[in-house]
């Protein structure tokens, strides 16, 4: 349950009142989702997928995120813990954190994209510390940071995050049935 903390974080903020004349404002990224942003997101999450596909091919000579992470019986826990929580819940549960309240407390401008994307990177190495890891995560924060400073709302940026992780759990998925070398 690493997300309860940030979303904690995200709630707190998201009821604070700002102070009279606090230029706050001009610092917000927007929760908001256009069709645009879907289509822009889908997009930028598959290539995402891609270029980190070719940096652990580079890096390690297979692709790492292929190896079978679902070779269990498909029930509800399945569901819940393989689909629901890596392709829906974290993606908006960390868009909201580290692009919607991190990235703007640094700044939304490059300071702010690579504060934001280096902190990404810190948090999902919490199981140990992996080169391939860190560098992947960083790379996709990057990239999900200059979504949201770019279009000044979450909606890019977590359709891409969708995006990207449910490619890998498809790839996880078809790499536990032989349909992908890992």
């Amino acid at each position: 349950m690493l997300w309860a903390p940030l979303l904690g974080a995200v709630l707190v903020a998201a009821n604070r009142r700002p102070a009279t004349g606090d230029d706050d404002a001009a610092m917000r990224i927007r929760f908001r989702i256009t069709w645009m942003d879907v289509l822009v997101g889908a997009f930028v999450g598959l290539a995402l997928r891609a270029v980190i596909m070719i940096v652990e091919l580079l890096s390690v000579g297979h692709l790492t995120s292929s190896s079978s992470l679902f070779l269990v019986d498909h029930n509800l826990v399945w569901l819940a813990t393989a689909i629901i929580a890596p392709v829906i819940i974290a993606p908006v549960v960390e868009e909201l954190f580290f692009r919607g309240l991190v990235l703007p407390a640094i700044g939304t401008n490059w300071i702010g994209i690579v504060g934001s994307a280096v902190i990404f990177s810190a948090v999902h190495l919490v199981t140990g510390f992996h080169l391939l890891t860190a560098v992947s995560t960083f790379i996709v924060g990057l990239a999900l940071g200059f979504l949201a400073v770019r279009t000044k709302r979450l909606g890019a940026s977590i359709t891409a995050h969708i995006v990207y992780n449910a490619s890998l759990v498809a790839m996880s998925e078809l790499g536990g049935m032989g349909a992908i070398g890992g």
